[in-house]
């Protein structure tokens, strides 16, 4: 004879159509009434949607507790493994998380394989990911969650395994078996065989971070409009208001900045008071914008209180070297990527470009073109415009000044047919200076008439006021066109390199007696006394 299925308490029916402040409030009287363990797991599921951090861990601890008294082990490792990552999630750091979860493996060493074994594998695929930066290790937990799940016949840990696995192969640089995982967990979750909402909300925003990784930003804003209507639908804020950040990071990304800046206005407000790494998540992506805008100060100010997220560390070096401070920004660089795994390709992507430039500004060329040869392994690797165009950006930056022509070309087709203008912009200033010192004026100041086009409906006062010393320097390469002949203009850019007359004769295959005599006629032209006169006479007047 069957036994009759358990009935479902109004709780449950409750947290199903996720409304979470009535959940709260029948979970607490049945509390009031004794304790029992499902009843705190309930409670620490609807706080956890109430962004109510303190009181959502406070749950899952008396859920721990009274299952351990209870000599449940399994379901004791069900709260301790969930608060491995909640711990992580609101701000109670590493070290407490990571001491939940290897509770949490103790506990379930013992116990023939159930669902939970599954459970605290995506776990350690969550922290290998958050905290690791080791997309193999999350990998292949998410692969164990995934086959446990099969075999326990466990929809929901099924799924989220897959999709965990395929965000960690992304994340590697694999995006083409990554996202074909995602994508089969994706069309599970909106056809109703992902249950609980957290992890069908999860599943989505993995999806949405894999295509900003692999910069599918199209698809990554379809994506973050459809989650975005179903969690207005459903009430789920904290799935909001993370859709919400990276929908910002997209419209930054595609130039909609003023939609971007209103959208993270009212994200900070609303999060003010929360212990999700999510409020400072959004202060990044506030500070980046400004840094975008030229607002340095403020752009400071708000990256200064994530002092340790890697997009911050990037962001504040940025502005270190626009304002000559190489080796402190290279500095930073270094320390990230020293501490980013080799094998998180794409995380170390967003690094690199910068990398090459602080590194080539503070001297060492090695490690410039080290990170340059990575980047290019890795756009070879996935193969799309945007890491193309930041390959071709940085191969463009390390070339000889002869030579830097067509990888800035490179560059700017590839970010135009993203329709990424932020970087279109920087890109065609920078081809605009390899035209000027390959003395093809009127091709410097076609680019730069584009550059401006772009960047000042955006607003980039930083990337304006390029923009405008270029053309300075466009005025004056005309105005001394017929001072300097372009054979002296080419000897003069090797004196301010600091190159010898022998040296200067190798590189332009000129005698050495024939340099000596184009340096007396940029001296007498020139009217300076010395070498180092001229070159600063040249500087100054935007001849160089």
């Amino acid at each position: 004879m069957s036994s009759e299925p358990a009935a479902v308490t109004p709780s449950e029916l409750l947290l199903r159509a996720g409304r979470w402040g009535p959940a709260r409030d029948e979970l607490l009287e049945r509390l009031a009434r004794g304790p029992e363990g499902p009843a705190f797991e309930g409670l620490a599921q609807a706080l956890w949607w109430l962004d109510d951090g303190t009181g959502c861990l406070d749950a899952r601890e008396a859920a721990y507790r009274f299952y351990r008294d209870a000599g449940q082990d399994a379901r004791a490792a069900r709260a301790a493994s969930a608060l491995a990552y909640d711990s992580l999630l609101f701000g109670e750091g590493e070290a407490v998380a990571r001491g939940w979860w290897g509770r949490a493996e103790q506990l379930l060493s013992a116990v023939p394989e159930r669902a939970e074994h599954g459970w605290l594998a995506v776990r350690e695929a969550e922290l290998a990911l958050a905290t690791q930066a080791d997309p193999a290790l999350a990998q292949l937990a998410g692969e164990r969650a995934c086959a446990i799940g099969r075999r326990v016949h466990d929809p929901d840990l099924t799924y989220v395994g897959m999709a965990v696995s395929g965000l960690a192969q992304t994340t590697a640089g694999l995006p083409g078996s990554g996202l074909t995982q995602l994508d089969s967990a994706v069309a599970a979750a909106t056809t109703g065989e992902v249950v609980d909402l957290m992890w069908m909300g999860k599943i989505f925003c993995w999806l949405i971070i894999a295509c900003q990784q692999t910069h599918d930003l199209t698809r990554a804003d379809e994506w973050c409009r459809r989650v975005e209507a179903v969690c207005e639908r459903r009430h789920l804020d904290p799935l909001f208001t993370v859709c919400r950040i990276q929908h910002s990071s997209v419209l930054i990304e595609r130039g909609t900045w003023p939609q971007a800046e209103s959208n993270l206005a009212v994200l900070l407000d609303r999060v003010a008071t929360s212990r999700r790494h999510t409020r400072l998540d959004a202060v990044v992506q506030l500070g980046e914008l400004r840094r975008r805008q030229g607002r340095w100060a403020e752009a400071e100010e708000l990256l200064t209180q994530a002092e340790f997220d890697p997009s911050a560390i990037v962001s504040l070096a940025l502005i270190r070297l626009a304002r000559d401070e190489a080796d402190v920004a290279w500095a930073a660089i270094r320390e990230l990527l020293v501490t980013t795994p080799p094998g998180n390709r794409l995380l170390r992507a967003r690094f690199l470009l910068p990398a090459v430039l602080a590194a080539a500004a503070a001297g060492d060329r090695c490690a410039a073109q080290a990170a340059a040869d990575e980047l290019q392994e890795t756009a070879a690797l996935v193969r799309n415009k945007p890491l193309s165009g930041l390959a071709a950006a940085a191969a463009a930056t390390l070339a000889p000044s002869a030579e830097a022509v067509g990888p800035w070309r490179d560059a700017v087709r590839c970010f135009q047919e993203a329709a990424l203008p932020f970087a279109e912009g920087e890109s065609r200033l920078g081809l605009a200076a390899a035209l000027l010192r390959a003395n093809d004026v009127g091709g410097a100041e076609e680019q730069v008439t584009k550059a401006s086009s772009a960047l000042e409906g955006l607003g980039a006062r930083a990337a304006m006021a390029e923009a405008d010393r270029l053309r300075r320097q466009i005025v004056a390469a005309r105005s001394t066109r017929g001072v300097l002949t372009e054979r002296e203009l080419e000897v003069l850019r090797c004196v301010a390199d600091g190159l010898t007359d022998q040296q200067i004769a190798r590189a332009l295959t000129l005698s050495p007696h024939t340099v000596h005599r184009h340096v007396a006629h940029i001296l007498t032209k020139l009217d300076q006394p010395t070498r180092a006169a001229a070159v600063a006479h040249a500087v100054t007047n935007d001849i160089l």
